[in-house]
């Protein structure tokens, strides 16, 4: 009697803490098999033994778990069990040894508690989708990666595409990275306009020039992602994130991304203050002074940047982008963007004020001269000053909007990453939470999808995690909407005009009025 209890016994000592309803099931099925069930009924003896539904429940509820810790061999083959005392085979529900469980409702539901797996324990074989770790050794704690490893078998880089809805993050930042390029090649087209166009290459043109170069350089590290963004996501493992010193396109992109994002800001900043100057001051003091420009608007980035690298900083966390680390991500690359931004808006709308008042001045005195020509002082018309503000607006509506989008950007950002992005490190510091999306994940029946609901709580918003990176990743289509003016094609045809005469060797003569159209 005792032996058909043996494997009940090494049952409970191995996996009782890891596998409660496993070894709930196994314990049902081979008490009733051990101690079957007697009823006298008119002095007849009915035997009631093991169910054959017991057994398939022990082994459906301890297959995954025993393949995963390679103890097979535990597993019951119920057409051939028989109950030895009796030599009876499994009996239907009817009419045997049927043990109700004495779990709870609460405690039926946790089919896995990895908690109780002791140190040094290695899954026989990784079940899909994780991976083997390579440094995993039995009754060691050495790990390729201590976040995302356990028990011998890790969660492939990146994390993002598991921890979310199936393929959600794999679309959402593919979306994302292609209205980047999409960004990059319209900002191009600036960037050659205002190099070719002989009318672009002076003062205050060269401004919107080296915006949309530091633009072009913001927006093209995109094209690093497009087709597989693990090259540059993770380390030749397929483990660890990507970051300086295990992945060297990581590395270039996020200087690429650090130095273009620092450098577009400046710039924005160097138009908002030429304007300045120029409108309140009647100053035309930039105009041969862009070395003063130059060395500050591409020698910040560039010092910035080069901090950056030389303190290991650049790093994958999210998206499809290496930027700086979240741990250094504030000093480094927030706290000087805000510098740069906040002022530079604070200035612009200062210029705007100053015109509104001009214009709002001017439009009285105006009014003023003609109501005491016509002798008539009470009839001045309601709403001037709306009406002068609004012509200020227009005047000033591209650069304003500019300054508006930059500090928005910079803003949103900084906000997402304060409330959001702080997340990843409370999951990383807590590895209970993983600890139970892994139980989740191991369970038979489930699936990525019904696992992404113990996780979403501690990690960013995926609906807010992808406005972020969509609307930084669309400033250029701004920029090229905002600048490229139906001027900017007019001057191309002038200069296409230009050009196809000069190399007939003729005289400029004048153009058909729809010649522009016809290009």
């Amino acid at each position: 009697m005792e032996s058909q209890l043996i494997p009940l016994a090494e049952m409970a000592t191995q996996f009782g803490k890891i596998g409660p309803v496993c070894v709930d099931a196994y314990a049902r099925y081979h008490c009733s098999k051990a101690y079957p069930r007697c009823i006298t009924n008119n002095n007849e003896l009915d035997l009631f033994s093991a169910c054959t539904s017991l057994c398939e429940q022990a082994n459906k509820e301890c297959a995954p778990l025993l393949k995963v810790v390679g103890a097979e061999s535990l597993l019951l083959d119920c057409p051939a069990e028989v109950v030895p005392s009796t030599g009876i085979p499994l009996q239907p529900d009817e009419i045997c040894n049927q043990i109700p469980t004495q779990l709870t409702e609460e405690q039926s539901k946790k089919k896995l508690d990895l908690s109780g797996i002791p140190p040094g324990f290695i899954i026989s074989q990784c079940p899909a989708p994780f991976i083997a770790d390579p440094l995993a050794e039995a009754g060691t704690d050495h790990t390729e990666d201590e976040i995302h490893c356990k028990f011998g078998c890790c969660i492939p880089c990146p994390t993002q595409n598991y921890f979310y809805k199936e393929n959600w993050a794999i679309r959402g930042f593919m979306a994302a990275d292609i209205i980047r390029f999409i960004s990059a090649m319209l900002t191009l087209v600036l960037v050659v306009s205002y190099l070719v166009l002989p009318d672009k290459r002076r003062h205050p043109s060269l401004l919107i020039l080296n915006l949309s170069v530091s633009l072009f350089l913001f927006s093209i590290p995109a094209v690093f992602a497009l087709g597989d963004p693990k090259r540059l996501q993770c380390a030749a493992n397929g483990i660890t994130a990507g970051q300086m010193g295990n992945n060297t396109l990581c590395a270039v992109q996020g200087a690429i991304l650090i130095f273009g994002s620092l450098a577009t800001c400046l710039w924005t900043s160097a138009l908002i203050l030429n304007l300045h100057v120029h409108t309140v001051w009647n100053s035309v003091f930039f105009t041969n002074k862009y070395y003063i420009f130059n060395v500050f608007c591409w020698g910040i980035p560039v010092a910035i940047t080069a901090t950056a690298l030389g303190l290991h900083s650049v790093k994958f966390e999210f998206a499809n982008l290496c930027l700086v680390s979240m741990e250094k991500i504030f000093p480094l690359f927030f706290y000087p963007l805000a510098a740069i931004v906040c002022p530079s808006f604070l200035i612009h709308a200062a210029t705007f004020f100053y015109i509104a008042k001009i214009a709002v001045r001017e439009g009285l005195e105006s009014e003023m001269s003609q109501s005491l020509s016509m002798g008539n002082m009470t009839d001045r018309p309601q709403g001037v000053s709306r009406k002068h503000v609004l012509i200020a607006i227009k005047i000033q509506w591209r650069a304003l909007l500019l300054a508006v989008i930059a500090i928005f950007m910079v803003l949103f950002y900084w906000l997402f990453y304060m409330t959001q992005m702080k997340r990843v490190n409370e999951l990383k510091d807590n590895p209970a939470h993983i600890l139970r999306w892994l139980e989740c994940m191991l369970t038979p029946g489930n699936n990525q999808n019904m696992c992404s609901s113990i996780l979403s709580p501690h990690l960013p918003p995926f609906a807010l995690m992808i406005t972020a990176e969509v609307l930084v990743s669309s400033i250029g289509i701004f920029l090229f909407f905002t600048f490229g003016k139906r001027s900017l094609w007019r001057e191309w045809n002038d200069w296409i005009y230009d050009t196809r005469i000069r190399l007939m060797g003729r005289n400029r003569g004048e153009k058909q009025g729809e010649q522009f159209y016809a290009l």
